[in-house]
């Protein structure tokens, strides 16, 4: 439950990017590659102009691991903070684990679920198993197992496979909860991996139990 691993995430993010705004990744991710990161800021520069989220969240890698800037962990987050503001969903996941782990800021777990959930709502496996964790330990959130047993599931559903921390969470979890909860949990589960019912699915599920 680390923030993502920095290298294939800024893969990821070149990997990733819009055919309309390509121009600057692609010297970038070359740059990356070479461990060039004078030119591969250079080349992200143009895009940073036009507020481009995942320009944002580069720079937010760079700063996180020092590559050709000055580790800077405050500089790091206001970085992710500007992409995840723009919904960009690494961002919003690595935001919240620095939250959560108290990298470069003190911890803060109502700040860590207040942004691993937009990310677990686009589908990010690792918000997912991370959120997962803050509900079934009640940090940041009210406690609920049955939700952290679903969020842990929907996770491993992404994931393709079984070899994910949030197979590990969920076994040992469902080891712990009476089968009338864990049948719940499965419902739930069954009505968040419905096409399009993510976001909209947990939100419901997160105002019904608020009353």
């Amino acid at each position: 439950m680390t923030p993502k691993p920095t290298c294939a995430g800024l893969g990821l993010l070149l990997a990733l990017a819009a055919p309309a705004v390509l121009a600057g990744f692609d010297e970038a991710a070359a740059a990356f590659a070479a461990a060039d990161y004078a030119t591969a800021q250079s080349e992200l520069r143009p895009l940073l102009d036009k507020h481009d989220p995942r320009a944002q969240y580069a720079m937010g890698v760079l700063y996180e691991n020092g590559f050709g800037v000055s580790k800077d962990l405050p500089q790091a987050a206001a970085w992710y903070l500007k992409a995840a503001e723009q919904g960009n969903s690494d961002a919003q996941y690595n935001l919240g684990a620095m939250h959560e782990h108290g990298v470069g800021m003190p911890v803060n777990y109502p700040e860590a679920a207040r942004w691993y959930r937009p990310a677990a709502e686009q589908g990010d496996i690792d918000a997912l198993s991370n959120l997962g964790v803050l509900y079934q330990n009640g940090q940041g959130v009210a406690q609920d197992k049955v939700l952290a047993l679903a969020l842990y599931n929907v996770s491993v559903a992404y994931a393709g496979n079984g070899q994910t921390q949030a197979a590990q969470n969920r076994q040992g979890l469902a080891n712990q909860m009476p089968l009338d909860e864990v049948k719940q949990a499965l419902a739930l589960t069954e009505a968040l991996l419905k096409p399009g019912n993510l976001q909209p699915g947990l939100e419901q599920y997160l105002e019904q139990t608020a009353r």
